[in-house]
């Protein structure tokens, strides 16, 4: 039980979220391994230990960070879902496909970020559990928006991560949908 006076003090209103403004905007300048604590804390008007008191360490805040960055992303996405995009599951991937490699297009350093993570996962275990549970989440939310069957959402999250990785490497070679769907065939056909 903590007493009185043993409790910290309620902070100015406003700390935590300017910490995790800071933070996204350091995400897309500098990435997740070059930010620093003081870069944070100088973009948000802050000090370095408002850092600690809310968040408890820099990771930290640059996870909730990355978190509610992709959620904003996500939530555009479910926009897209709830238009209607076409009678035939041909016309919906191409109308889908296009709007959310599009989307990734306006914010590549958004998935540089993600791309980075994934290299770091391979070498600590904690990091990789922690987008493992993401991943899952990803994949069936890549099949509702493509409405197609869950066990579909492996296979969309893999072209998608193989066209973004294209787009970092060469923004202006964007994967277009029927040029997708063209190869898709033209490996099927190989095993036919």
């Amino acid at each position: 039980m903590t007493s009185s006076s043993t409790r910290r003090p309620t902070p100015p209103a406003g700390n935590r979220e300017a910490l995790l403004a800071a933070a996204r905007d350091c995400l897309r300048d500098r990435g997740y391994a070059r930010t620093t604590a003081r870069d944070i804390a100088t973009g948000a008007g802050v000090s370095l230990a408002a850092i600690g008191y809310h968040f408890g360490s820099k990771e930290a805040l640059l996870d909730a960070a990355l978190v509610e960055a992709l959620r904003d992303w996500g939530e555009g996405l479910e926009a897209i879902g709830a238009e209607d995009l076409g009678g035939t599951p041909g016309e919906r991937f191409r109308a889908v496909w296009g709007r959310v490699v599009a989307s990734a297009a306006e914010d590549r350093s958004l998935w540089a970020v993600q791309f980075e993570l994934l290299a770091d996962a391979a070498r600590d275990p904690e990091r990789a559990a922690s987008l493992g549970g993401a991943n899952e989440q990803a994949r069936a939310a890549l099949a509702e928006l493509f409405g197609v069957p869950a066990e579909h959402g492996t296979l969309l999250q893999m072209l998608l991560l193989g066209a973004v990785s294209h787009l970092l490497l060469d923004p202006a070679d964007v994967v277009g949908a029927d040029d997708l769907l063209a190869q898709a065939a033209a490996l099927v056909a190989l095993t036919a």
